[in-house]
Order: C-alpha cells, then sequence, then structure tokens
C-alpha cells in the first residue's frame, strides 16, 4: 500500500544570524544582504502557522553541533560565520544525519557558489554562458585578456546577492580592469571572475519545487527608471540600499505571448542550468541577452532568496501561486523526499 505523507509536520525555519546586530559578521562588508534572512524566516514562520503547521524559528551564527531540529527543517542559511563559502555546510550536515530539510543538496549549493565553476559545468552541458577569465591576483595573464573583449562585467566569484558590485564593474580597458580588480581585492577575497559585458535585455527565471509541478516562470529586471549616467545592471545598492537611484529597478512578470520563443529559450536554458548543477528543487536562474539576441547563463542559484518582494515570489505570483501555496509548496517537496527515502529503504 502506499505510503501517504503525514501533512501536519512541525516545521523548524533555520536562517543565518552571523550579520545582525551582535552577530560575528554584523560589521563586515555586505552585510546589508545577509540581513534578511531573518526577516524572510518570521515571514515563512508566519505563513505556516497560519496553514496549520507548529513552527520553531531558529538563527545560526557559526556552530551547528548544538542544533537539535524537530520535523522539517527550512534551510534558510546562506552562510556560517559570516563566510557564505560554507552555505553548503548546514544541509550535508543535516544529510549526513538523514535530517529532511527544504531546497537543494549541498552539492549543489557547493558547486553553485563558485561561480566560476559553475560556469565550466554549465558550458559541459552546452548551457549558453558569456566568454571569461578567472583572475585571482595581479598576475596578469595575456593570453587570457587576449580571449576577452572589452567591455567586461567584473564580480567576485565566491559571493551572491550581488556584493562587490556596483557602477564600477563594467571596465572598457586593460587599466580599468586593474582598477577594478585592486578595488576588489580591498573589499571582497576572490578570485574574480571577469565575463564579457552582456548589454541586453535581463531576465531571471523561477523554477518552483516539484510539488507545485516545477514550472518556470520568467520576469525581466526594468532599468527604465535609470538616469542616463547609470548602467542597467543589478548592483548591490540596487537590491540593499533603498535610498540609492539604482533601487527603482523592479522586476516585473513575463508573459510567454510578449515572445515566444524567447520565453522557450529562456526557461529551456534556465531548466538545463539547474539540472546540470545537479538541482531538482527550486531555484533561480539569471540571464541577460548578448548582441546576438541570444540568452545567456550568468548567475544559477539554488538557493535563492524568497522574500515577499524578491523577484522569484513575483515570478511565482504570476503564476497564479499564493505566497503561502509557494512556502508550504516548498515544505511538501521535503515532506515527499522524505517519503520517497523511507520507501526505498522499505522495498
Amino acid at each position: 500500500m502506499q505510503k501517504e505523507p503525514p501533512g501536519n509536520e512541525s516545521v523548524c525555519v533555520v536562517y543565518n544570524c552571523d550579520f545582525l546586530q551582535g552577530g560575528s559578521a554584523a560589521d563586515t562588508h555586505g552585510a546589508e544582504a545577509g540581513q534578511e534572512s531573518a526577516e524572510v524566516a518570521a515571514i515563512i514562520a508566519e505563513s505556516l502557522e497560519r496553514q496549520g503547521r507548529q513552527v520553531e524559528l531558529v538563527g545560526l551564527d557559526d556552530a551547528i553541533s548544538e542544533f537539535r531540529p524537530s520535523g522539517i527543517v527550512f534551510n534558510l542559511v546562506e552562510s556560517l560565520g559570516g563566510d557564505p563559502a560554507r552555505e553548503a555546510e548546514f544541509p550535508a550536515w543535516l544529510e549526513a544525519r538523514k535530517i529532511p530539510f527544504t531546497g537543494n543538496s549541498s552539492r549543489a549549493l557547493n558547486l553553485a557558489h563558485a561561480k566560476h565553476h559553475t560556469r565550466d559545468v554549465l558550458s559541459l552541458a552546452h548551457v549558453r554562458v558569456p566568454k571569461a577569465a578567472v583572475f585571482g591576483d595581479w598576475e596578469f595573464d595575456s593570453e587570457k585578456l587576449s580571449r576577452l573583449e572589452f567591455p567586461l562585467f567584473v564580480k567576485p566569484a565566491l559571493y551572491d546577492g550581488s556584493v562587490g558590485i556596483d557602477q564600477g564593474s563594467i571596465v572598457h580597458s586593460t587599466q580599468e580592469l586593474r582598477a577594478r580588480l585592486l578595488w576588489l581585492m580591498d573589499h571582497v577575497p576572490g578570485p574574480y571572475l571577469v565575463e564579457t559585458y552582456l548589454e541586453g535585455r535581463e531576465f531571471n527565471v523561477a523554477v518552483g519545487p516539484q510539488s507545485l509541478g516545477r514550472y518556470a516562470a520568467v520576469t525581466e529586471i526594468d532599468f527604465s527608471s535609470f538616469s542616463s549616467e547609470l548602467a542597467p545592471i543589478v548592483t548591490y545598492a540596487c537590491k540593499w540600499l533603498p535610498e540609492s537611484p539604482e533601487a527603482s529597478a523592479f522586476s516585473r512578470p513575463v508573459a510567454r505571448k510578449e515572445n515566444t520563443a524567447l520565453f522557450d529559450e529562456v526557461t529551456s536554458q534556465a531548466r538545463a542550468a539547474l539540472r546540470a548543477i545537479g538541482a531538482n528543487s527550486y531555484g533561480r536562474v539569471d540571464m541577460r541577452l548578448g548582441r546576438d539576441g541570444k540568452p545567456y547563463v550568468i548567475d544559477v542559484n539554488p538557493n535563492p532568496d524568497i522574500h515577499p518582494e524578491a523577484g522569484f515570489v513575483v515570478a511565482t505570483k504570476s503564476m497564479g501561486l499564493s505566497l503561502d501555496e509557494l512556502y508550504l509548496g516548498i515544505v511538501e517537496d521535503a515532506t515527499w523526499a522524505t517519503v520517497a527515502q523511507d520507501l526505498e529503504v522499505h522495498t
């Protein structure tokens, strides 16, 4: 007889509190990006409680060893001890103890964390990515530069949340590239990914959890409010500094009927990108159009921001799904995964 998943498991919503006041990384560069986790956790907890779930909220800073969850873990941890490289450490800890949790595996998170390695995996899977080179110090490799054409886009390879990205991220000469790398070395640890700057439109594709049909919904970043002095790029200020003029950019849903061929291409590339890194739960893929009009993947995030105002949720709502349905659907994904494992063990 088929085992039905229980419908009232308790949920432990876990977030990183290392960037909050009093946390181990409260005063570090990019702290604003890490502070939203607690706000999202509270919103999710309230949503799940409305739907009859018993919920516990837990903030992790550095140590995991004392953590004792009950029920399913809703994983919102993006760093530990202020180090985003440790994002995969928490799901790996859960996996080792066979504790059910939401979202993607530690392997997928670990791979996506290193953007320069991710793009190599995507390229092997025939997912379109812009030309790029990796720099870690001042020893410029002329062969690397010879493969690239200016303008170029420079970003930290090991950070999310647009940390280290501002209007100076676009460079037009070797001199500007050197200056940008020097600035980054003073603010954000390397290595640094230097890509061909794609001047076209920017799209985000939200791919939903299995329990909600693994939908693919598209949004476009609308930069129409930007002055002519501002390049149409998603910067740190755009995401995290509401007083900045760049914060006026926003995500707008894109319907398939607007451009069927383009819509199908970006959703196909998004699914292929997530599949390539082994992500089988919800995730977000970012793309920009090149001069050839084709979409190129610039980022893959298997642990995306699911704040009510984030692009992922904007895209999800465009599919007719509510916030409550999204959060519960993510939990149900973890529930079904646990039942499937149980059935596999007992078969």
